[in-house]
């Protein structure tokens, strides 16, 4: 059940950083969303812990901070993905540098609060 919580809620953070970012692509309906929960749950569940384990001196060396990294990855896959998946319905796009960055910062930085505050 806890995985169900987490994943609905970085689903959540997804919509609120295509909502806020002026150049994120999404087009918003309930498809989406549950592209996004299956996707982000299978990269979550599969790749997460492995980007943890190749990168924990990394993340041990910079006190936690590399964690954007693999964050960074994390998006980076779902976008590729929910692309590569060629849905007519379905549309995500992070466009630019600038909003990559931003959208990662914002992912961590609530996933963070999510896991200290209201998971724990």
């Amino acid at each position: 059940m806890k995985i169900i919580i987490s994943i609905i809620f970085n689903a959540l953070i997804l919509f609120a950083i295509t909502y806020f970012l002026p150049d994120v692509k999404a087009l918003w309906d309930l498809k989406l969303f549950f592209i996004w929960w299956v996707v982000l749950w299978v990269l979550n569940f599969f790749v997460r812990p492995i980007l943890k384990i190749i990168w924990l001196p990394f993340i041990l060396f910079t006190f936690w901070l590399f964690i954007l990294v693999i964050n960074g990855i994390i998006l980076f896959l779902l976008e590729k993905i929910i692309i590569g998946l060629n849905i007519e319905w379905v549309e995500f796009a992070l466009n630019g540098t600038a909003n990559f960055i931003i959208a990662v910062a914002i992912f961590t930085i609530f996933n963070t609060i999510y896991n200290t505050f209201i998971k724990g």
